[in-house]
């Protein structure tokens, strides 16, 4: 039997399932609902990248919003606690699909890249063509690569190109995101070790990554299912599709593979036009009426730019008003804001203030109040997170909209 969910359940469900709520009678502030944020007792890196694992993946284009996006899900953790577990082999930064970076525990990179390549990979000739980069040179600078990095050496970006040059290949500057990517999205290389600057240097994957699960076929897509739909249910197979870059009927075949060992679940939302909807029995179970646990949704946050909150699925009408999309998203040009957070709604943006001494720029979205002083909680962990003196919030006043003609 299909069970009923109102919209407010939904969107329960869904942070829930993000790691973004509070269970009744946390002790710590900000206490998340995911196994991670409980298992105080273990180190800050092994907590970080329990979150990773348990998420699937996050969003990594942005380096320092990954970071947070962590951080946030991993109460008491430390920026430190990140740079760690990448340092220790744990987590990794690289491109598992739709051509877009993100972070993923290192065991988990290897099987992804073999299910969900085949499209992404489909492109890249022509991207090859467009850049004049050819399949002998492109050879050529993958043995260089791969040799340089051999024996457990670490690049950064300027550092391996600097490895082309002395080896005597004419390459262009548009080449080289390329040609990283490429490494990368086979499964040559990945972003490992934190640098002292501060980002991932590059590694060989079958080096730094000396416990890599093993999926393939069937068992690989299920996997996918499963983990995307406890990390973000419920969701749809059109939001699956999007999130991993699988053709719908893909989508389709992996969620009933996984509804069939019951790993996932049908429902629907009182309205019954609307589409088939997907979650994991642990999380439905959750706002049952037997249930005494059910997440609270009355905490404030700071949510990263590209946090997965908007961007793991394709319909965020319950966590966004469409009509503010573009106040998130501004000229829809894929960059996603930092958001502030209430009940699980986005209810405007934040970010550093630019001058020197400044604090936390807050905006309201047009008809939502944001409160700085309920957020002084989170903005301590935030800078607690980073290493921070505390800072305070400077409320901005909320654009008005841009009127055509004008």
């Amino acid at each position: 039997m299909t069970s009923i969910l109102s919209p407010d359940d939904l969107l329960r469900l869904r942070v829930h399932a993000l790691g973004l709520c509070v269970q009744p009678g946390a002790q710590a502030r900000g206490v998340g609902s995911g196994t991670a944020a409980a298992r105080t007792t273990e180190s800050g890196p092994a907590r970080i990248a329990e979150t990773a694992q348990r998420m699937l993946a996050v969003q990594g284009q942005d380096w320092r919003s990954a970071r947070w996006a962590l951080g946030v899900r991993t109460p008491g953790t430390t920026v430190a606690d990140v740079h760690a577990a990448f340092s220790e082999a744990r987590i990794v930064r690289s491109w598992p699909m739709r051509g877009t970076i993100h972070v993923v525990a290192a065991e988990d990179i290897g099987w992804m890249q073999t299910a969900l390549n085949h499209r992404v990979l489909a492109g890249a000739p022509k991207r090859r063509e467009t850049i004049g980069l050819g399949d002998a040179t492109l050879d050529r600078i993958v043995d260089v690569s791969l040799a340089a990095l051999r024996g457990g050496n670490a690049l950064d970006r300027d550092g391996l190109s600097a490895v082309w040059t002395d080896a005597g290949i004419e390459w262009q500057s548009g080449w080289r995101y390329h040609v990283i990517w490429w490494l990368c999205q086979n499964g040559l290389t990945t972003f490992g070790p934190v640098h002292d600057s501060g980002e991932p240097l590059l590694v060989r994957a079958d080096e730094w990554i000396t416990s890599p699960r093993t999926l393939t076929g069937d068992d690989a897509l299920g996997e996918l299912a499963c983990r995307y739909t406890a990390a973000r249910g419920p969701v749809t197979e059109k939001d699956f599709a999007w999130w991993t870059g699988l053709t719908v009927r893909e989508a389709r075949r992996a969620l009933a593979l996984t509804a069939e060992a019951g790993g996932v679940i049908p429902v629907r939302l009182n309205d019954a036009s609307g589409p088939q909807y997907w979650v994991t029995p642990e999380t439905l179970g959750t706002i049952l009426p037997a249930s005494r646990s059910t997440p609270q949704l009355s905490e404030w946050l700071l949510l990263p730019a590209f946090d997965e909150h908007l961007l793991g699925y394709t319909d965020r009408a319950a966590q966004l008003d469409p009509a503010h999309f573009d106040r998130i998203v501004p000229g829809r040009n894929g960059m996603f804001l930092a958001t502030v957070v209430s009940d699980g709604r986005v209810r405007g943006t934040w970010r550093r203030g630019q001058r020197i001494g400044s604090g936390i720029e807050l905006t309201a979205l047009p008809g939502e109040r944001v409160d700085p002083s309920a957020l002084m909680p989170e903005l301590a962990r935030w800078c607690e997170f980073h290493g921070f003196a505390p800072l305070t919030f400077d409320l901005q006043e909320t654009p008005k909209p841009q009127i055509s003609g004008t």
